[in-house]
């Protein structure tokens, strides 16, 4: 029936494959079967379809309030979780939304801030556990699964009235489709651990996470919004149905989609569009021949495309290795296009920014993402800095380029105007990719009520294969006869266990209450399996290890000292004392930060640099991905895992011999590994999408910043502008000023 009346809409419209005639937006439409609108509580210039608001007046009807929401992607999910929340604004005091990646928790709170300010609700938003104070204000938590779980070790009786859970089916690995590293296309897949490692806690799959995360919180929260694309509940294993069934939670599935999606073969020999019957044949619907070889067929599709007119391109791509490779061939096989001197001032105000600053010793010249941005082309994958992925994806949708290479993480929450998307190969890395893959990646061509055509170009037969098999079979293990590891089993309760996974939880708890652990610890670092943390425990008993920390216990730690006095050094050696770690990776964990704290990214730049010129890397790209590869899965993720659970257990040992941790706390070493900066301003300006280095002069400069709150800094530094001004490029400058008029 939606495809009656969709089709309806665009020979009312005059649809055509003329530029001139085509659909742009929701407000081309007027056929009430698609349009049928109401206004939002929020705010009564946005609109809700039907669809969107039979959800919201679902919820609000449901005893208990608990949903589970399967729609198309960009459907509009968060934007549904604001209506909830405004309509309950009075008895919702604890709001927390959880977000699978750092990058949709900061954009998320950005749209929280607006939405509390707007409406003049009395939330405050809160995006880190450390910065959470115990009161009885009205809070709204912007989190990520793994900070939702330091919420609910630290704050034991602090009540949730209400939370979202985004991208749901995130509980089962097999659903996962989260970018792979350049060296996991093959040989490090292969031997990637699938079933739990108890000696492997760095490298865990991250779906262990989510599925406690949103375990602890069903069973506590009474009202919750749980939300997924392309979900469908015939599929569900009787782990989810368990899941679903003992929390008394509803199942709504929205299958209707206003975008239709046109497939394009283009793994044969000629470029063939697949028309629906019930459209009029497009003009112009000649075969067109391409070749064989596949950057080849990338150019003549694209160059297809640009021919027709049909508007902004995305280029999925398996890794970011892969996004790096074909992006710099299709520059090469399209040189002329060079778009440089068209590009807008801002864009090449960014250009001049990045050449500088990811610069040592011209290696800028051999980085193909400068020769691919200044050739007409954007690449976007989650190695680069999250302000520079931002900026690219912001230019995108300006026009400033039509063509934009990609991984998961354009799939994933991130909106875009592209009304075409090519996918290259059926894989990623050395996984299938699966028919729920195929949907969120096609989900990308086009955007829900803007763009009612998307094209969906097919370069391997193996695509279509594959989306019209059997869908996955969505499992939340925790419910299942499924075989747990031994840290979903110690994160359950026997009740929610099936007999026989309920009668491996006795056997093990058997063996596990001999631990020295308490029950408290654990709970501290509920990814991290109680045999590892027992091993740091035990050592950390010992007389001769504890003493090496005994000044740590004594006062307040600082930052400056910390790092000053390679504190990270010795707990990276007592984790390898302990085995949780081997020598080389201490070693190498040892002398990355330590070359951060010297010399910021550059430093690691310059270091990877250094090892492709000596013949180590075949590529600067390698080199690039390297320096970014340390910053972002050291740095940013290893090592505050690892300060988390040593923290944790020091506090313990200490306590157990007599000593008082009161003024103890490595929550600021955390943050200043997570974001590079020592100064609550320079988190701000970092969650803002700033450049780190360039916070990092700031607060060398003006070391004043670093202990002062946010807005005493802001002060501070409206008060010293022109020296700030001088450490900065005019992109910073610009980003600075833009983003201080935020907080």
């Amino acid at each position: 029936m939606w495809k009656t009346n969709l089709a309806l809409v665009l020979m009312l419209n005059g649809y055509s494959e003329d530029p001139n005639e085509s659909l742009a937006t929701l407000d081309d439409v007027s056929n009430q079967a698609i349009k049928n609108l109401y206004r939002s509580r929020v705010n009564e210039k946005n609109t809700l379809d039907k669809s969107q608001m039979e959800v919201v007046d679902l919820f609000q009807s449901l005893s208990p309030r608990r949903l589970l929401v399967s729609a198309p992607t960009s459907y509009g999910k968060t934007f549904l979780m604001r209506e909830i929340v405004f309509l309950n604004k009075a008895r919702y005091n604890n709001i927390l939304l959880v977000f699978p990646t750092v990058a949709l928790l900061l954009e998320n709170a950005r749209m929280m801030s607006s939405f509390v300010s707007e409406n003049n609700l009395d939330y405050q938003i809160i995006k880190t556990v450390d910065s959470v104070v115990d009161d009885e204000s009205k809070k709204i938590f912007v989190f990520t699964p793994e900070r939702a779980l330091q919420l609910i070790a630290s704050f034991h009786d602090l009540k949730i009235d209400f939370f979202f859970f985004d991208e749901v089916y995130k509980i089962d690995e097999d659903y996962c489709n989260d970018e792979l590293d350049d060296s996991d296309d093959e040989k490090s897949k292969k031997n990637k651990k699938t079933n739990a490692d108890p000696h492997d806690f760095l490298n865990e799959d991250r779906g262990k996470t989510f599925r406690i995360a949103l375990y602890l919180l069903a069973k506590s929260v009474d009202e919750f919004y749980l939300a997924g694309p392309n979900l469908d509940q015939n599929r569900f294993s009787k782990g989810m149905k368990r899941f679903l069934s003992l929390n008394q939670i509803t199942v709504k599935e929205i299958n209707f989609e206003p975008t239709l999606r046109i497939s394009v073969n283009a793994h044969g020999s000629k470029i063939e569009e697949v028309t629906p019957r019930f459209l009029p044949k497009p003009k112009g619907n000649e075969l067109v021949p391409i070749e064989k070889k596949v950057n080849d067929r990338i150019k003549d599709v694209v160059t297809y495309i640009g021919n027709k007119n049909y508007g902004k391109t995305l280029l999925y791509c398996t890794t970011p290795a892969k996004a790096i490779e074909y992006s710099n061939k299709l520059s090469d096989n399209m040189e002329a296009l060079s778009a440089f001197e068209t590009y807008p001032d801002d864009f090449k105000t960014f250009l001049a920014h990045i050449q500088k600053e990811y610069d040592i010793d011209h290696s800028v010249d051999e980085w193909s993402l400068i020769k691919v941005l200044q050739n007409g082309f954007g690449m976007h994958h989650g190695k680069l800095p999250k302000y520079i992925q931002q900026e690219i994806l912001d230019q995108f949708n300006k026009g400033t380029f039509d063509v934009l290479f990609c991984t998961s993480t354009i799939v994933e929450g991130v909106n875009t105007d592209a009304q075409n998307m090519i996918i290259l190969n059926a894989s990623k890395g050395s996984k299938k990719l699966t028919p729920f893959d195929i949907k969120n990646i096609k989900g990308r061509a086009g955007r829900y009520y803007h763009c009612f055509i998307g094209r969906v170009f097919y370069m391997t037969k193996e695509l279509q294969e594959i989306e019209d098999s059997d869908s996955l079979a969505l499992n939340f293990v925790t419910y299942s006869d499924n075989e747990l590891s031994v840290i979903d089993l110690d994160n359950a309760e026997i009740e929610d266990l099936t007999s026989i996974n309920a009668q491996r939880k006795t056997a093990r708890e058997a063996v596990t209450q001999q631990f020295a652990l308490p029950q408290e610890v654990f709970f501290k670092n509920r990814t991290v399996s109680k045999e590892n943390q027992e091993k740091v425990l035990c050592l950390l008993m010992t007389t001769s290890e504890f003493n090496k920390y005994s000044p740590l216990l004594t006062h307040v730690v600082d930052v400056e000292g910390f790092l000053q006095y390679r504190w990270i050094k010795k707990i990276l050696g007592t984790f390898c004392d302990a085995g949780l770690i081997d020598e080389i990776t201490c070693k190498r964990f040892s002398a990355i930060a330590n070359n951060y704290y010297e010399g910021g990214f550059k430093e690691l730049l310059g270091y990877e640099v250094g090892q492709y010129r000596k013949g180590y890397y075949k590529t600067m790209d390698r080199a690039y991905s390297e320096a970014f590869k340390s910053l972002k899965d050291v740095l940013e993720h290893k090592i505050p895992k690892i300060l988390s659970l040593f923290e944790s257990i020091l506090v313990f040992v200490a306590n157990e011999k007599g000593l008082s941790t009161e003024t103890f706390s490595l929550s600021r070493v955390r943050r200043y590994y997570e974001t590079g900066v020592k100064s609550l301003l320079g988190e701000a300006l970092i969650e803002y999408g700033f450049p780190t280095d360039a916070i990092r002069r700031i607060e060398e400069a003006h070391s004043k910043i670093k202990s002062m709150p946010v807005m005493d800094a802001k002060d501070y530094c409206r008060h010293h502008f022109r020296e700030i001004q001088s450490l900065l490029d005019t992109y910073e400058w610009e980003l600075f000023i833009k983003a201080m008029r935020t907080f």
